[in-house]
């Protein structure tokens, strides 16, 4: 029986490694052709009588602005005066229009999250994404390549947990985003908007958290559900716009910007100055 030489077996050992990286690195998934939303909003039309009425709920256990505009410029005086309607969390509010007919088709409503009006309470975050017992390596923190550098997630944290680890709330507040069945991933830009993700709102502070690339069906809570500081909400994953299995952590205050979220620098999380904080650096709480 004749021997491989050691060259040869190298050859072959080395395009095993990287055919196993490639497959790792490659994704294989088709893009899904339908967008989920969560967001919780009751919109109803009325009209008899020579009289319009349009209610606005607003579902979600957070601050919420409506924009009204219509392309009839009475129309649109009219309802773009009270924009934006601003609505506290589950509250509701009825406009009245008189002798203009039935506008159900002619007035546009945008919505953005939260209330940029209310102060933020604190810069600092209590606790780590993940429970007590365990520390992941940061994969990449504030302001940095390759998507950290923008004002959506310039102030993120991604940390290396592996499919199906447990995400736990770091802060108290409502659940007001809840996104678990999307599966695949991919490295191109067009799967930013497929990522299972969980958003909390805390009442308190005024900021949002959100736990992004979500395990498909790996929520632990409900939508609108109070969660509390520490308590497991989902199974970490890789779905939407991640090369690898991992966290993205990011946490959003309001201001007047397309989705109203921005981005929102820390001053320190968990027992951590952010400021002293460096890549691959391993993390506990």
């Amino acid at each position: 029986m004749s021997k491989i030489k050691p060259k040869k077996m190298g050859l072959i050992i080395g395009l095993s490694i990287l055919f196993v990286i490639v497959i790792r690195k490659c994704s294989f998934h088709t893009l899904p052709k339908q967008r989920i939303t969560s967001a919780k909003l009751d919109i109803q039309h009325q009209y008899a009588d020579s009289v319009y009425q349009l209610t606005i709920k607003n579902l979600i256990a957070c601050p919420n602005r409506f924009y009204l505009s219509s392309s009839e410029k009475d129309i649109h005086d009219i309802v773009g005066a009270t924009s934006p309607l601003v609505l506290q969390g589950k509250a509701d509010t009825t406009i009245t229009v008189s002798n203009k007919g039935d506008l159900k088709d002619k007035i546009d409503i945008k919505f953005k999250w939260g209330n940029p009006d209310l102060p933020i309470q604190t810069s600092k975050i209590e606790r780590l994404p993940f429970p007590k017992s365990r520390n992941y390596e940061l994969l990449q923190g504030n302001n940095s390549n390759p998507t950290h550098n923008h004002d959506v997630s310039r102030y993120a944290f991604d940390f290396t947990m592996k499919i199906g680890d447990t995400i736990t709330s770091s802060q108290n507040g409502y659940v007001v985003t809840l996104i678990d069945e999307y599966k695949g991933w991919g490295r191109s830009s067009k799967w930013k908007s497929f990522s299972n993700q969980i958003m909390i709102y805390d009442t308190s502070s005024n900021l949002f958290t959100m736990y992004g690339h979500l395990k498909q069906h790996g929520s632990l809570v409900e939508l609108g559900q109070f969660v509390e500081i520490g308590q497991p909400i989902a199974l970490s994953g890789q779905t939407g716009l991640a090369p690898e299995e991992h966290l993205h952590f990011n946490v959003f205050s309001a201001n007047d910007g397309k989705s109203g979220l921005t981005s929102y620098r820390l001053d320190s999380i968990g027992n951590y100055k952010v400021k002293d904080l460096k890549r691959y650096q391993l993390m506990e709480n």
